[in-house]
Parts: C-alpha cells; sequence; structure tokens
C-alpha cells in the first residue's frame, strides 16, 4: 500500500502549512476549528484530485515506465521546489536593497523615486493575479489575510490561502498517483497532518513566538519529496 511513501508525501505537502501555522501564531491571528478544517479539506480535496489523475496516467503505462515517471515526477517538484525557495530569498533580497536605495534617494530627487517605483510595478504588476493566490504573502505578511482586523481568520477570508496551499501541492499527487501511491490513504494522511500542521504551528508560534522561514518549509518540503521519489524507485521497482 506504500504506507511510508504517502506518509512522506503527507509531510511533504504539509510543511507550508505548518509553516503557516507558525506566522500567524506568532502574529496572534486567531485560526478558527472551521477554518482550519476547511484548509484540511481543499488540501486533501486538491490532493485526492491530482492523485486520481495521476492514478489514470499509471492505467497506461508498464509497471517500470510508470515507476520512473512517478519517481522523475516526484523529484522534479522537488527540485523545482528547492529552487522557488532560493528564488524567493532572493527576491526579497532584492526588494530590502530596492527599499533602502528608495530611501536613499529621497533626498536627491523625488522623480527618480517615482521612475523607480513605475519599473519595479510594472514588472509585477503581470505577477498580481497569482500572487493572489500564493500562499507565500501570508506566511511572510499573515495580517493580509485578516481582511476585517478582527484578530480571527474565519472561512471566507481563508480560502486564497487554502487553494494556495493546494496549488502548490498539485503536481507531486500527481507524481504520487504515476508511482500508485492509494489515492484515499494518501488524501486522508493530508487532511489529518493539514489540521495536526497548522495547530500544531499555531500553538508553536503563539507560545515560542518563532517564525519559520517561507524559505526553508520550501526546503524542507522539497527535500522529502525528493527523498519519497528516490524511495518509490528503489523500494517498489
Amino acid at each position: 500500500m506504500h504506507f511510508l511513501s504517502a506518509f512522506l508525501l503527507a509531510i511533504a505537502s504539509n510543511v507550508d502549512n505548518f509553516a503557516v501555522g507558525v506566522a500567524y501564531g506568532v502574529k496572534k491571528l486567531k485560526i478558527g476549528f472551521a477554518t482550519n478544517l476547511f484548509i484540511a479539506f481543499v488540501s486533501a480535496t486538491g490532493t485526492y484530485l491530482s492523485i486520481a489523475v495521476g492514478t489514470d496516467i499509471n492505467h497506461y503505462l508498464s509497471t517500470s515506465v510508470s515507476n520512473a515517471l512517478g519517481t522523475l515526477v516526484l523529484v522534479a517538484v522537488g527540485v523545482w521546489s528547492i529552487w522557488q525557495a532560493f528564488k524567493l530569498e532572493r527576491k526579497k533580497a532584492r526588494k530590502a536593497r530596492a527599499r533602502q536605495q528608495s530611501r536613499l534617494l529621497v533626498a536627491a530627487s523625488d522623480q527618480v523615486i517615482s521612475n523607480t517605483c513605475y519599473e519595479d510595478c510594472s514588472k509585477e504588476f503581470s505577477q498580481e493575479f497569482l500572487q493572489e493566490f500564493s500562499y507565500e504573502k501570508y506566511l511572510e505578511h499573515p495580517e493580509k489575510a485578516d481582511t476585517d482586523r478582527s484578530g480571527y481568520i474565519d472561512v471566507r477570508e481563508s480560502i486564497a490561502l487554502a487553494f494556495g496551499l493546494t496549488l502548490n501541492n498539485l503536481g507531486s499527487g500527481i507524481g504520487g498517483g504515476i508511482s500508485n501511491l492509494n489515492v484515499w490513504l494518501t488524501a486522508l494522511l493530508v487532511f489529518g497532518l493539514s489540521v495536526g500542521g497548522v495547530s500544531g504551528g499555531y500553538f508553536l508560534g503563539k507560545r515560542f513566538t518563532t517564525k519559520t522561514s517561507g524559505f526553508w518549509a520550501g526546503i524542507i518540503s522539497g527535500v522529502l519529496m525528493i527523498i519519497t521519489g528516490v524511495y518509490e524507485y528503489f523500494i517498489y521497482p
């Protein structure tokens, strides 16, 4: 039943959920039980559908080909996750330098600042739609989800976050399906670990006020994905 592989995949899929829980705990933004269940439900549903797609692909392939392809997809997703983590870290560093340069330019020329802002904003405008459903902005700035400033994240306010976390894991689900992971088992594990990850992360963040970097969340998730793919290839040839 590939239980260990399904478990590793579920953990990798929920590292980001744990990091988000920590971020909200640090900011003392309460995540309600219904909201936590909703995030877990969306994550599990996305996992189920993506694994089901991968399973359908598996039916048209020989055992050796499906095993190799599933491993390739999982490893590729893991590498992509690590690359994205480094890319986002570099992007944050560039923004920090740009802010510092802008402050230095204030005394020199308001027009220069205006032009710099125009150039930066025009480059990022095309990415606004994708960023709306990206969990990274909620990880770095959790308060953005609290649109009514109530200090409580309800189900409506968590929709973009839930879909952002889910979209980030669709590729690994397809790879898991091609590798013939049990769809129901993996989806249930994702659901349970999502609830536990968000709750546990929130508790730790609120208690110890230790922020979990999105960089390390991406690295850990990617490494676990690669381990899952390699494990599947050598244990289930």
